[in-house]
């Protein structure tokens, strides 16, 4: 088999796992919207709460929010409603600000 890192992967932040915040879900779902975002290196993606829960078998509504809620707290995540228009909210990634040497 024969690996090239110009294509089929996505690149995380190394931040995302050296947060002590946070759990397992959310850095899983961190990952899933850098892989679904343009390319896997953009910091902005749209798919549907329904498309999410699906691919990462989230069970439900409540859960989705609690995860999405848990990277917006530590600043990994902004998320912008969707209108009635376009229905999908869009996810942007981000890093957050306080890392410094001493914190990582």
């Amino acid at each position: 088999m024969n690996f090239s890192l110009n294509k089929n992967f996505t690149q995380i932040p190394n931040e995302l796992f050296q947060a002590h915040t946070l759990g397992l879900k959310a850095i899983g779902l961190y990952s899933y919207l850098k892989y679904r975002s343009f390319f896997g290196n953009a910091i902005k993606a749209y798919p549907s709460q329904k498309k999410i829960m699906k691919d990462l078998k989230i069970g439900s509504d409540t859960t989705l929010r609690k995860i999405i809620r848990e990277l917006e707290e530590n600043e990994f995540l902004i998320v912008k409603k969707g209108s009635v228009f376009t229905g999908n909210s869009q996810y942007f990634l981000s890093l957050p600000n306080n890392y410094d040497e001493e914190t990582l």
